[in-house]
């Protein structure tokens, strides 16, 4: 009986804990963030890079949210502008801004979540058709 009483109390005291991590109305570099028109769609995927290695230069037509897992990323815009986001940190990518990344220092995962629309891409590439209608 003793040890149903302890058990009991042990599930009572155990504490549900919220921390937020980020709370902006602006992407990293104080740009505007827009909800895209349409159906929502709420995305999430997880992205990983070996060291050294950069993504191409690329655009995000709805509002995406990163959460680095693992290792650091630095981000740049087109026009030069870097940030460096380390492991632990979560970061408001820039909308509709051609911009790329980079691992450094060693390999990087990045859980991203995008809030989006359907029939809308998450990701624009430069090289794409659709960067015209979609990256500034």
């Amino acid at each position: 009986m003793t040890k149903i009483v302890f058990i009991t109390l042990l599930y009572f005291a155990q504490q549900v804990i919220a921390e937020e991590l980020l709370r902006s109305d602006t992407a990293w570099d104080g740009s505007s963030i827009v909800y895209p028109a349409g159906e929502p769609e709420i995305t999430s995927a997880i992205l990983r890079l070996d060291e050294g290695v950069t993504t191409q230069y690329h655009c995000h037509p709805v509002p995406a949210l990163g959460y680095i897992l693992k290792g650091n990323i630095e981000v740049e815009r087109i026009d030069g502008q870097k940030i460096m986001f380390r492991e632990g940190e979560s970061a408001i990518e820039v909308m509709k801004t051609l911009h790329r990344g980079r691992a450094v220092g060693g390999p990087v995962e990045v859980i991203v979540f995008y809030a989006g629309a359907k029939n809308t891409p998450n990701t624009v590439y430069a090289d794409d058709k659709a960067a015209k209608d979609y990256c500034n």
